[in-house]
């Protein structure tokens, strides 16, 4: 099926703001983030992911303005932003800008630069909506105390507002990791991403031509080279790391093991001295609640694999 060029992002909402378009409503995410409670706190990152967006948005400016097709295109990218890192991370792939021409019915003649500066774009913008989304959410779930009140406290004492915020926050503990860790995961890539647009741009500024040898051509072969090598790596690495009991999966898994074990035996030990029964699905649910040992699934499968078993 062939894709249509649209500014439409489907659903994207980034602390409290429904985004329409990544390049037309970027400044409204910005006030947004600006107002969260616990900003103060992760200026530095928000700055770092709002300087690599506007960098990488820079790259579709003609004279002064974006480009007209700019928010088509980002919006075509952002919504299929799964199937092109799943294409540029296959050996085959070649390189980014190729990836992302060759989905079906793309026909646009952006250049090489902007495409990949756009996915740089994307990437940012995931990384602002994974840390942003967290904090919002963190306030959002205070108000669930009493709404009227809060709000009445955030206005006349914003510090005693701030702390059930980092009550909140100590509570949920477990999402604050996660969020840090996308955050950087999705910031990691896109100033890689944003890095290679960067030569590109280079390259399509370089195009000499003599007797037959022609740079461009040549840069933009290393460049595909260079990404192809990167996607055989990353396969390579990931086949044979998960492997290695020593590797960064392995490692987390374990660890992960250990304090699913140690969260049930206090949770059965307890049970026992108060005597009550406690079912597979009941001691599930409570590892879920405390938000650190992952999904109900992972849950029920390292449970299963340690042989606990609640008590009948």
């Amino acid at each position: 099926m062939d894709i249509e060029l649209d500014a439409e992002l489907a659903e994207l909402e980034i602390a409290g703001v429904d985004v329409e378009c990544l390049i037309r409503d970027m400044d409204d995410i910005e006030t947004a983030v600006l107002e969260l409670a616990l900003y103060p706190q992760f200026t530095d990152y928000f700055r770092q992911a709002f300087d690599l967006i506007n960098a990488a948005t820079s790259f579709w400016l003609e004279d002064g303005a974006y480009a007209l097709c700019a928010e088509r295109v980002t919006g075509t990218l952002f919504r299929l932003r799964d199937v092109i890192d799943d294409h540029a991370s296959a050996t085959e792939a070649g390189s980014l800008p190729n990836v992302i021409r060759h989905l079906p019915g793309f026909n646009h003649q952006a250049t090489d630069s902007q495409l990949v500066a756009a996915f740089a774009l994307v990437l940012g913008t995931q990384a602002v909506e994974v840390l942003a989304n967290w904090l919002f959410e963190l306030e959002l779930a205070t108000y669930d105390i009493d709404a009227d009140l809060i709000e009445q406290l955030r206005n006349e004492s914003p510090r005693h507002y701030l702390a059930l915020i980092e009550k909140e926050r100590y509570r949920r503990s477990g999402l604050e990791i996660q969020a840090r860790e996308q955050f950087a995961v999705f910031m990691g890539e896109a100033n890689q991403t944003l890095l290679m647009a960067n030569f590109y741009q280079q390259v399509e500024h370089m195009d000499v031509s003599k007797n037959g040898f022609n740079t461009s051509s040549l840069m933009h072969r290393i460049l595909d080279e260079a990404f192809s090598a990167k996607a055989t790596r990353r396969g390579q690495e990931a086949g044979k790391g998960n492997l290695d009991p020593s590797s960064k999966i392995q490692t987390e898994a374990m660890d992960r093991r250990s304090k699913i074990k140690a969260a049930a035996e206090t949770i059965i030990d307890g049970r026992k001295i108060e005597k009550r029964s406690l079912s597979d699905a009941e001691l599930t649910n409570l590892l879920f609640d405390q938000t650190v040992h992952g999904t109900k699934k992972t849950i029920r499968e390292h449970l299963t694999a340690l042989g606990l078993r609640p008590l009948k």
